[in-house]
């Protein structure tokens, strides 16, 4: 992912939450809490910083954190009646409450109970009843094109009749109406929204512009794994590179990657894998152990992975010494019949651990396993 780390939370007053929940056609989410309640400060701490849970929740709702025993809490607590905390709240425009849910929530549960309300919460029909009947009215195409794009259904049709029988669309308008309608890169959209890139920067900012066109050629990847094109998944690819060059080349590994694992292209997968961990502009440590990981499931099908993923943890323990990092790589040499080698990772890794460290059991047993041959 491209994405910042975590939920970015409004700091405006609750009126401009409402203001900005119009405008920009989303709910607004509400974390009420306690500065001692120990299951707000967990959320807080360990599900709002994931980002998976700020890509999520950044793209879909105006997000506010609100203290219920001071400022601005005390009259929302009084409204809409907190009694435990944390309540999470969803809200619409107009104040009223989609969906309320009390209680702390782990990551996945977190972002379930957001897709659930933004799957309740289809407005498309009503718009698509109006188009229907023939009104063409700037406000009501943009915010139906808004409504299908949240849904996920392909609001392309209607951009495109509206540019076509607009051709005088320009200024401000045009870099909303693209910034709002570009989903997928292969497009007449896509070509306008990079004509008018400047525009649109100057609009909205040089990373909200610039994600869209992240976002827009991930769709397309997808499209290229749903019809195996490689024909497509290359074309994407060069205009990450032409578009978007500060992340070309990772977005290029991790597109191979995701054809290979589609397409079951074994060979393709281990050399694109290989690649990503040998790059510095990438997702972390943590994300090659895990594509090392998915990598060993395929070891009875190419026998140059487990080699491989031996080179690869050797990179990565060289950089971070992990106890956990360290097992894997001595039960991947254990594999490779490294024997001698395996033991010493092994305890190298079991030497400085204390018995409450997650892995100390792990190791232990792995250890006399060894040592029992």
């Amino acid at each position: 992912m491209l994405h910042g780390q975590g939920i970015n939370f409004f700091h405006g007053t609750w009126e401009e939450a409402l203001e900005q929940a119009a405008q920009k056609q989303k709910l607004i989410f509400v974390d009420a809490y306690a500065k001692w309640c120990g299951p707000c400060k967990r959320m807080a701490k360990n599900v709002f910083t994931q980002q998976t849970v700020g890509d999520y929740f950044n793209e879909n709702f105006i997000n506010m954190k609100i203290d219920m025993e001071e400022g601005m809490g005390l009259a929302f607590r009084q409204k809409y009646r907190v009694s435990a905390f944390p309540t999470l709240f969803f809200i619409d425009e107009n104040g009223e409450i989609v969906k309320k849910s009390v209680g702390g929530k782990r990551t996945d549960d977190f972002i379930s109970l957001g897709k659930g309300v933004v799957a309740s919460h289809d407005r498309s029909g009503d718009f698509a009843q109006q188009y229907e009947k023939g009104n063409r009215d700037y406000p009501l195409v943009l915010s139906y094109i808004k409504a299908m794009n949240k849904k996920g259904t392909s609001s392309s049709k209607v951009a495109n009749d509206y540019l076509r029988n607009n051709p005088n669309l320009s200024g401000e308008r045009l870099n909303e109406f693209l910034f709002e309608s570009v989903t997928t890169s292969d497009s007449r959209i896509f070509d306008q929204y990079i004509k008018h890139i400047s525009g649109i920067k100057a609009k909205y900012g040089e990373e909200a512009a610039m994600e869209k066109i992240n976002v827009a050629c991930r769709a397309t990847i997808e499209t290229a794994i749903t019809f195996e094109s490689k024909d497509l998944l290359i074309e994407t690819q060069e205009l990450m590179a032409n578009h978007y060059p500060m992340h070309a080349d990772e977005f290029r590994q991790m597109s191979n990657i995701d054809y290979a694992r589609a397409m079951n292209d074994i060979s393709l997968l281990r050399e694109s894998i290989r690649e990503y961990s040998e790059s510095t502009n990438s997702q972390g440590i943590a994300k090659k152990v895990e594509l090392v990981e998915e990598l060993l499931l395929y070891q009875q099908l190419d026998d140059q992975i487990a080699d491989t993923a031996e080179e690869i943890m050797n990179q990565i323990i060289r950089k971070n010494d992990n106890p956990e990092y360290r097992l894997l790589y001595a039960q991947i040499l254990h594999q490779n019949d490294k024997t001698k080698k395996a033991l010493k990772e092994a305890q190298k890794a079991y030497k400085n651990l204390d018995e409450k460290d997650a892995c100390h059991d792990d190791l232990e047993r792995f250890i006399e396993s060894i040592k029992a041959k």
